[in-house]
């Protein structure tokens, strides 16, 4: 990341450009190869973060690591599912979820990401 972007703006853009790349594709109705790829991307972002957080202040990651274990298994499944049958509703609800993060970050205090 460039190193004039905040902590918090260097772990909330991944998450908005994944969201950014999944509504492409809806929007523009791309070919499945494009949208599957987005997905791997968005499951990989999901799951690093979550193992990454892992490995921070353990009082951050007890108060937070519920919500991504959640949130990273429900990207997994919902990649799954998008795999065997599109579903805009569902890619929409992803999309939402990567900007609800983006957001969360955004506003989290400094303290907790500068480990990261």
């Amino acid at each position: 990341m460039h190193d004039s972007y905040t902590t918090q703006e260097q772990a909330a853009l991944p998450f908005l450009f994944a969201a950014l790349q999944i509504d492409q594709a809806i929007q523009h109705e791309t070919a499945s190869d494009y949208i599957n790829a987005a997905l791997d991307h968005n499951v990989a972002l999901w799951l690093y973060f979550k193992n990454l957080m892992q490995h921070t202040d353990p009082e951050v990651a007890a108060e937070f690591m519920p919500f991504l274990v959640r949130a990273s298994k429900f990207m997994v499944s919902a990649a799954t599912l998008l795999r065997l049958e599109a579903d805009k509703e569902l890619l929409s609800h992803v999309v939402s979820i990567n900007l609800n993060m983006s957001e969360l970050l955004l506003r989290s205090p400094s303290e907790p990401l500068t480990q990261l």
